[in-house]
């Protein structure tokens, strides 16, 4: 055993001797009943350390910014970028793994090197520079698609080392202004830390789609490219962070700032290392010892509180499938309320808005299950301990896909067949003046007058040959169709009375709650159109332009009536009436006899609430809150005070594993239909489900107050670590800030999503361990 472990994991023998075990549990119940004698709101008040309120605003901030900017990025990736559902599904998920992999990192460098503050200090002007980054790559006006790609790549990679690297330390800093002694005011903050992320994620989800599709960033411009303002959805949370990190230093003079004393993550991994090195090069015959950890050098307590962990780290082996399902409502649900209708009476909710039910679910019932789920659960007498309260989530979380997956059938029973991943389509629009008989492959179809056929299918890469002519002639025309150059498109051939022309039919819906249409322009001379809806005129400052023989850029307007204004290149102009369904794709083909002027249905309108949407979201808020919030502060109880930080690591290691399983998923395209892939999912995590409770039903949970004598102790190095912080600030004439407290034990926070919280010690009868049954 190396003497920097011994120095390291050394307890004093005299505190051991001093305190017996039953007198240690005594004080702890002791000081945990006094710390939590209720105070009055102007009471805890005067004893709040007024600077927290600086931390409580910079994580507002910070979620805000978070939270914002993830709402919009899977739109971005596919209409800005114009990936694919697959691939922006991925790109996405891929983000995630990497936000929750460098709190691991952020932990380390904050224990080991920099300290909290500095550690929040330093990564934020990365998390800020991403988000500069980040914005300038959505700006329309940077000449190159490359160029975006590639700044966007960079600045969500600055981001993720940002906020995963922050991730671990602004709660545990929080918690660093207080006292042992003030856990009734240190849960108010942590209570007012959590209510700060919901109520960020909350607004930012809300309000930062609508600074998206609603506000017109670049008046007078036409390109398509412009119709959307990324640049002012990246931006405005990128200087929500910039607030966040002002926020942060104002309050530096007050701070409590404790140097960093190494961190315990490497030397379990030490542990671990050479306990493997050790019983590898042990021969068979001589591998006596009950544990493969007891083969590490480490001191005999490392050894004793690694083997605690890794009792704990095996239930955690089912988690990554929940946050495999947890993540999906930012991609995959996202992409499922694009096909909804999102009125609901007057409100629209926009499809990266959806998101937002999460958040508010989380704030509505966590304080309904307190109130009334768990006292009655209690009253009755009926068992709901924490591993089968996190096995419940598992399951509402299956349940919530299987409720997404029906909707989705139900959906793709009003939607317009388009080509699956490895195929292309054809379709035919007859613009002649008699109804048409179109043959291929020997299959013949009636295209009547002013009307579009089916989408026909095929295999991509291969071509293809229609023949075609009027109804009851012998067909004497023909074109060939050569195979596109991306999979899933969709080649439209007009058929006039004397040519075709072929062009590419839209095949995606606005978000945006109202109707999309194109004018296909079979005139000889160019066509500038402007659009009224609902009593409002658009694009007048950049009218649509629709060249001879080609279709003009998708125009997005409100569903209902509209009006079309055109105006012909040879000085005259007309107007086209036209009703838009919510979601619905229209074409509007102009001839050169106004009369015969007609328009098709290309997509089906979206005839499916989102409110549809709500009982999903219901469910796996629910899972969440039995999982998530249990299953953290549970493995808490199970190891020592001194491997929160490694726990924390592992737990959020498991939502970047998670992640992982959806990435590759996403990239594998093993289904075609989006309902499929949602009852996978489901089947995956009943399988996890049904792991986990295989797995907690051979658990024993550990006696909370085995640990209660290293808590004291533990509380007693704070102390004295916060006397010595002090004497040395009155020794540098510096004197101790008002309200400036000693610190709690504080070992490490969590953030998944919907909480961000350091669990404290508990001792609620409700919350004990002790005599539970296994499961």
């Amino acid at each position: 055993m190396s003497s920097e472990d011994e120095k390291k994991d050394s307890v004093s023998s005299a505190s051991s001797s001093d305190v017996s075990v039953s007198e240690t549990k005594g004080k702890l119940s002791e000081v945990d009943t006094k710390s939590t004698e209720s105070l009055t709101w102007s009471e805890a008040w005067r004893q709040y350390p007024k600077h927290v309120t600086l931390i409580v605003g910079n994580e507002f901030c910070e979620r805000f910014s978070y939270y914002g900017m993830r709402s919009v990025l899977l739109l971005y990736f596919r209409n800005y970028l114009h990936w694919d559902d697959d691939t922006a599904t991925a790109i996405y998920h891929a983000f995630t793994v990497l936000v929750y992999l460098f709190p691991l990192m952020g932990a380390v460098i904050a224990d080991s090197y920099w300290g909290k503050y500095k550690t929040i200090l330093y990564l934020s002007v990365v998390y800020i520079l991403g988000h500069a980054v980040k914005t300038v790559g959505s700006i329309p006006y940077v000449p190159s698609q490359t160029a975006h790609v590639v700044l966007s790549m960079i600045g969500l990679f600055l981001i993720a080392v940002g906020s995963g690297g922050i991730k671990p330390c602004v709660s545990a800093f929080g918690g660093d202004q207080f006292q042992p002694e003030q856990t009734y005011i240190r849960k108010q903050f942590f209570s007012l830390f959590y209510f700060a992320i919901n109520a960020g994620s909350l607004i930012s989800t809300f309000v930062t789609p609508i600074f998206r599709a609603d506000v017109n960033c670049y008046p007078g411009e036409t390109d398509p490219i412009f119709d959307e303002c990324y640049a002012l959805a990246f931006g405005v949370p990128g200087a929500l962070m910039v607030v966040a990190l002002i926020l942060f230093v104002i309050g530096t003079r007050w701070y409590t700032m404790y140097p960093p004393e190494g961190s315990i993550v490497p030397r379990v991994c030490k542990c671990v290392y050479s306990a493997c090195k050790n019983r590898w090069n042990t021969p068979s015959s001589e591998r006596n010892k009950d544990h493969w950890l007891e083969y590490s050098t480490s001191s005999k307590k490392l050894i004793r509180d690694t083997k605690y962990v890794f009792r704990v780290m095996i239930l955690f082996i089912p988690l990554p499938a929940f946050w495999a399902l947890f993540d999906q409502q930012g991609s995959r649900w996202t992409l499922q309320a694009i096909q909804t209708n999102g009125h609901l009476g007057t409100l629209l909710i926009k499809p990266d808005q959806v998101e937002v039910l999460n958040p508010l679910f989380i704030v509505i019932l966590i304080p309904i299950f307190e109130s009334t789920l768990y006292p009655a659960l209690r009253y009755f007498k009926i068992p709901f301990p924490p591993l089968r309260r996190m096995t419940v989530g598992l399951i509402l979380a299956g349940t919530s896909f299987i409720a997404a997956a029906i909707l989705q059938i139900e959906i793709d029973k009003t939607l317009t067949p388009l080509p699956p991943s490895n195929q292309y389509g054809v379709r035919i629009i007859n613009a002649g003046s008699c109804n048409l008989s179109v043959t291929n492959g020997g299959q013949s179809t009636i295209v009547p007058m002013k009307s579009a056929s089916e989408i026909d299918f095929f295999k991509f890469n291969t071509d293809t040959e229609y023949e075609y002519a009027c109804e009851g002639i012998t067909a004497t025309n023909f074109f060939n169709v050569a195979s596109p150059a991306s999979k899933e498109e969709v080649l439209e051939f007009t058929i006039t009375d004397g040519n075709y022309i072929e062009t590419q039919m839209i095949t995606h819906k606005t978000e945006d709650g109202g109707g999309r249409f194109s004018i296909l322009n079979l005139r000889n001379d160019n066509v500038t159109a402007t659009v009224t809806a609902n009593d409002r005129l658009f694009f007048e400052d950049r009218p649509i332009v629709a060249l001879p023989n080609q279709r003009s850029e998708e125009i997005d307007v409100p569903y209902g009536e509209a009006t079309v204004h055109l105006e012909y290149g040879d000085g005259t102009s007309g107007e086209y009436y036209l009703y838009l369904d919510v979601g619905g794709v229209y074409s509007v083909v102009l001839q050169e006899i106004e009369a015969d002027s007609f328009d098709t249905l290309d997509l089906n309108p979206s005839v499916i609430s989102v409110a549809w949407m709500v009982p999903q979201f219901v469910l796996i808020t629910i899972g969440e809150v039995f999982l998530s919030i249990t299953g953290l502060e549970f493995s808490y109880t199970q190891a020592p005070p001194s491997m929160k930080s490694v726990l924390t690591s592992i737990w959020l290691f498991t939502v970047s594993l998670g992640n992982i399983i959806v990435l590759i998923v996403a990239e594998a395209q093993g289904f075609e239909k989006a309902s499929d892939e949602f009852f996978f999912f489901a089947g995956l995590i009943f399988v996890a489900a049904i792991l986990f409770m295989f797995l907690a039903y051979r658990y024993i949970p550990v006696d909370e107050n085995e640990f209660a004598e290293e808590i004291l102790i533990e509380q007693e190095k704070v102390r004295k670590r916060a006397e010595e912080y002090r004497m040395k600030k009155l020794g540098m004439g510096e004197g101790v800030p008002e309200n400036n407290y000693d610190p709690p034990a504080t070992n490490g926070g969590v953030d998944n999503d919907a909480c961000d919280v350091i669990v404290e010690h508990p001792n609620k009868p409700e919350d004990s361990y002790e005599n539970q049954t296994r499961f």
